[in-house]
């Protein structure tokens, strides 16, 4: 049996391509050529915006154009999860459940793979979430997909989109086998990892993680990716970061650094709150931060601009993701009054002369579908 395996469209805090390419790998015979395959399957499918959506359903359709007639195809990924009722999404939805054959949730990458094949995958669970991978040195483990928060400009508002976590107990002993084996730098990653836990516990269990990894032995460093500053700074992370030895690194969103923007997209927390806590978890141990901001948020006018950038000062990140704002139809934000493409440019440029000066990493991201 040969398959086809879609092309891999993923923001980085998705695991499911890698892993389900991998598992088919190991049994199957992976073809570049549709024509010849006889399944194909889309694993790596984002739905952030409409562009993404509809890049998706076209790159979709040109591939099923050349299928065999009897070609079983697969869906998985953001593509596949529930959207608000609208009719354009609704539309969208009925040309997926008219061409493809099976539509998998994005959180059951075992479900897929039993589908393909009982003989090969019947064993595995198909409610198992959580994925592991590693260089020798450095070990990623994804814990969780989804976010109980609802930022205002966040393209998966418009999705239903629950939080998924990995089973606590599993987690542990893999971070048992990563420690036995050497590794010395450990990636936690999430969509927002400070909620990891709250659907099968009820409570934030990161904190727990990040006190069973103090006493491991050859586990030196640890990086939390997809850091949520709303749920740290409510729920009483900052004692379990500021006295941890081993997590060095925060990975988040700062977006704005003036309360009004932040405000405006519900982000849960001021600018004198944020840099309390930075401050507070770095009076033991300097903590690495990398921080996305938003350029041209609807309304950021030049003081916004300038007080971002003060609080960027305070906050010393490492590195500085600027993010042009995209909008789309579907989400809050699209009802305030937008930026032009000019200003947004504006922005988005004193930013990067600002940060560059200062010596910090900076990476630009936005370009190609900047207006959609």
């Amino acid at each position: 049996m040969k398959i086809f395996i879609g092309n891999d469209i993923n923001c980085g805090l998705n695991y499911q391509y890698t892993y389900i390419y991998n598992k088919l790998l190991e049994n199957f015979q992976i073809t570049d050529n549709v024509k010849e395959a006889d399944k194909i399957i889309f694993v790596s499918t984002c739905s952030c915006t409409k562009f993404h959506i509809l890049y998706n359903l076209n790159y979709i359709s040109s591939v099923l154009k050349d299928k065999k007639e009897k070609a079983e195809v697969y869906l998985t990924g953001c593509l596949t999860r529930e959207f608000i009722d609208n009719p354009e999404l609704n539309t969208y939805k009925k040309w997926l459940n008219k061409h493809i054959d099976y539509i998998i949730p994005n959180t059951k990458p075992n479900m897929l793979l039993k589908l393909i094949s009982k003989d090969f995958y019947g064993d595995l669970d198909e409610n198992d979430f959580g994925f592991i991978y590693g260089d020798g040195k450095t070990a990623v483990m994804y814990l969780a997909t989804g976010c109980k928060n609802n930022c205002s400009f966040c393209k998966v508002s418009f999705q239903k989109m629950p939080l998924k976590s990995a089973d606590l107990n599993e987690v542990k002993e893999y971070i048992d086998i990563i420690d036995e084996q050497n590794y010395s730098e450990l990636i936690l990653k999430a969509i927002n990892i400070c909620q990891y836990g709250l659907d099968l516990y009820n409570d934030y269990m990161l904190k727990e993680l990040i006190k069973y990894l103090e006493d491991k032995k050859n586990i030196k460093s640890v990086s939390l990716s997809g850091f949520s500053f709303k749920d740290a700074i409510k729920n009483d992370f900052e004692k379990y970061i500021r006295e941890s030895s081993k997590v060095i690194e925060l990975c988040g969103s700062l977006e704005s650094g003036s309360d009004r923007i932040l405000n405006l997209i519900r982000k849960g927390f001021t600018s004198d709150e944020i840099i309390e806590f930075v401050t507070n978890i770095r009076k033991y141990q300097y903590k690495k931060l990398y921080l996305n901001i938003i350029s041209g948020f609807p309304t950021e006018n030049i003081e916004d601009v300038k007080r971002t950038l003060d609080v960027l000062e305070q906050l010393d990140p490492y590195r500085v993701d600027i993010n042009r704002y995209t909008n789309s139809p579907f989400i809050n934000s699209n009802s305030f009054p937008q930026l032009s493409p000019e200003k947004i440019e504006e922005h988005t440029r004193i930013y990067s002369k600002v940060l560059k000066k200062r010596g910090k990493i900076i990476k630009i991201n936005g370009e190609g579908y900047v207006y959609n």
